[in-house]
């Protein structure tokens, strides 16, 4: 009896001494990855050098993997109403509908649902923000309620919308009553994205936050904190160089207008202001808003955008604008009036190639001499978002009456003609 008492004894002290004295629970298996059986080394083998935890290499970031595009909401035949158009071609280009994203190839009259595949809670007004550089390629970031989720993604197509690829998440700051997204879109690998909302109530403050892709979109890097000014637009002329205009002044609180500059791709901006055109010397101390618009960068020289002056408070109702155009980095500028009943701050500018701009509002106009002199086209009755490919041919979005209708012109916008869209067979 006492010999197997001792064996006893000795069996339990060898579990002991051998370290199986923690029992681990089998539920732990069911959430637990095990890694493949590890093969014993030799009793040769030289043992791995220790390494402090904090010496550890990073992993790598495992990023998500290509998934379809959303099951489609329509049903062939259906009527859409689009908000944005972008044509690539005269037949190929991209519709955003609230939160669906859409593609044609017969010059907008079908549409094929191409939306990435992200979860909405049931009743939420989605939206939907792109950018698109050519029928293949596009980037989407998606508004619910009005609101971007600071862990939101950027989904990214190479296929027109067939396939999707979401990004790291944002973890953005910018905040406000509404949030919304703008892209500046320079080519394949660059893009930025200006995160960006607005207070309203006891005066409008405007919040932002800048991020940069370096990879096509698949991670991006916030640049600035800067969230004083309200932009209005930005442009990149190559990785590094890049322009932004910007509403810069106050109520009887005259001040030249102002842009930015960076040339570390938009880690840090410069504002400069611009000089009053030659003809009107006291052009900006007669208007209590003067403020820059919509700029296009061709290269770190070569910069134009527009200027918009008026005064609201005083009828009747006075504006003026002016086109500039430097071609040293914004050291000399070359103005020139816009015609008379042109809004800098409502039209939308089409540079077409190095003479023809087209000035699209409710009034029409087209300049042959880069913006020197302006022919008057057409002047409708509705407001739009424009999209043309060159000087003839060209879509819109018209908006009148709270309706909406595509329309498409190939006399330069002399003559519209309504398309009614439907989602293809």
């Amino acid at each position: 009896m006492k010999g197997r008492s001792n064996l006893l004894f000795m069996v339990m002290l060898f579990f002991v001494t051998s370290g199986f004295n923690r029992v681990v629970p089998s539920e732990a298996f069911q959430t637990l990855s095990l890694p493949s059986p590890t093969p014993t080394p030799s009793s040769g083998a030289t043992p791995e050098p220790y390494i402090p935890a904090g010496d550890l290499p990073t992993p790598p970031v495992v990023l998500s993997v290509r998934q379809p595009a959303a099951a489609p909401l329509f049903k062939p035949g259906d009527a859409v109403s689009l908000e944005k158009i972008e044509m690539k071609s005269r037949i190929e280009g991209w519709g955003i509908s609230g939160g669906k994203v859409l593609t044609t190839v017969d010059g907008g009259k079908t549409w094929r649902e191409t939306t990435p595949p992200e979860s909405f809670l049931a009743g939420a007004k989605v939206q939907a923000y792109g950018a698109f550089l050519d029928i293949h390629t596009a980037w989407i970031i998606f508004a619910m309620d009005g609101q971007i989720d600071p862990r939101a993604s950027v989904w990214h197509t190479t296929d027109s919308g067939r396939n999707w690829t979401p990004s790291t998440p944002l973890n953005h700051q910018a905040y406000g009553d509404q949030v919304w997204a703008e892209f500046a879109l320079l080519d394949e690998q660059n893009i930025w994205l200006m995160v960006r909302g607005v207070y309203v109530g006891a005066g409008t403050h405007y919040d932002h936050e800048l991020f940069h892709s370096v990879d096509g979109g698949l991670t991006w890097s916030s640049l600035d904190g800067q969230t004083s000014d309200d932009y209005t637009g930005m442009a990149f002329a190559d990785p590094r160089n890049g322009l932004r205009t910007l509403q810069t002044t106050g109520a009887y609180a005259p001040a030249p207008p102002a842009f930015d500059i960076s040339t570390d791709g938009g880690a840090t901006w410069q504002t400069r202001e611009l000089p009053a055109p030659p003809g009107a010397p006291n052009l900006f101390e007669r208007y209590p808003y003067c403020e820059t618009y919509q700029p296009v960068m061709s290269s770190a020289k070569s910069i134009r955008m527009l200027v918009g002056c008026f005064d609201y408070k005083n009828p009747p109702q006075q504006f003026t604008g002016f086109l500039y155009s430097s071609q040293d980095g914004g050291a000399g500028w070359l103005t020139a009036p816009l015609p008379a009943k042109a809004r800098a701050e409502q039209s939308q500018v089409v540079y077409l190639d190095a003479g023809h701009i087209l000035l699209l509002g409710r009034n029409i106009y087209l300049s042959t001499n880069s913006g020197q002199q302006w022919k008057f086209v057409k002047m409708v009755n509705w407001d739009g978002q424009f999209s043309f490919i060159d000087p003839q041919e060209g879509w819109a979005i018209a908006r009148a009456n709270g309706e909406t209708a595509l329309v498409h012109t190939i006399d330069g916008a002399a003559t519209w003609k309504v398309i009614n869209p439907v989602i293809s067979q």
